[in-house]
């Protein structure tokens, strides 16, 4: 009866476990900027069900923290030298096909819901404010068009100005990012890599 019990809790830990490297992870982040004031929020959902968020620009408060940690760290770390720089480099070579299927795994989970950026554009000069959004126009109409990138220059000929939204929401689904991870940390030179960069 007890190995039941156990069997069945251990079959409902390994279904969450699942469940969270096969259902998308959906990272958004928001930022809006009105004159000299930015604000902005970066939330992680899974299943519909907010996880995790952070407002922008944080509190003075989790500043303050931050930087005692900081402080502690820098203060427990030994100094880079010569030598610690080279065997990182070393290693970090010795590493990189497995870095690089990491990498890729990561680039093939990871899909663009939304991108959207409204942006307001004034310079100096009515000319720089012109001859910049021509440029900026050239390369956000194409992608408008090809892709899910939504970008909106508009221009401001009155006066200096740079206001305006963003928001992007991508979907990561971690089980291929989790299965190279593991397969790339089996390697000798990745741990080896890691220890050193730690300590």
């Amino acid at each position: 009866m007890i190995y039941t019990i156990i069997g069945i809790i251990i079959l409902i830990l390994v279904l969450i476990l699942l469940s969270f490297l096969l259902i998308p992870l959906k990272l958004s982040l928001e930022l809006e900027k009105q004159g000299s004031e930015l604000k902005g929020l970066f939330s992680l959902r899974f299943l519909g069900i907010r996880i995790f968020s952070k407002e922008i620009p944080e509190d003075e408060k989790d500043k303050e923290e931050k930087v005692e940690e900081d402080e502690e760290e820098t203060d427990n770390k030994d100094e880079f030298n010569l030598k610690r720089i080279l065997k990182i480099l070393r290693l970090l070579k010795e590493s990189w096909p497995h870095i690089y299927r990491l990498i890729t795994a990561f680039y093939r989970s990871v899909t663009l819901e939304k991108f959207s950026l409204n942006l307001t554009l004034g310079m100096e000069s009515p000319a720089d404010t012109a001859l910049f959004t021509g440029y900026i126009w050239s390369f956000t109409y194409p992608l408008n068009a090809l892709t899910r990138i939504d970008a909106v220059i508009t221009p401001d000929f009155q006066k200096r100005v740079l206001d305006g939204n963003f928001q992007m929401i991508i979907n990561l689904k971690l089980i291929w990012i989790v299965v190279e991870a593991i397969r790339a940390y089996t390697k000798k030179p990745v741990r080896e890599m890691i220890q050193e960069m730690r300590r």
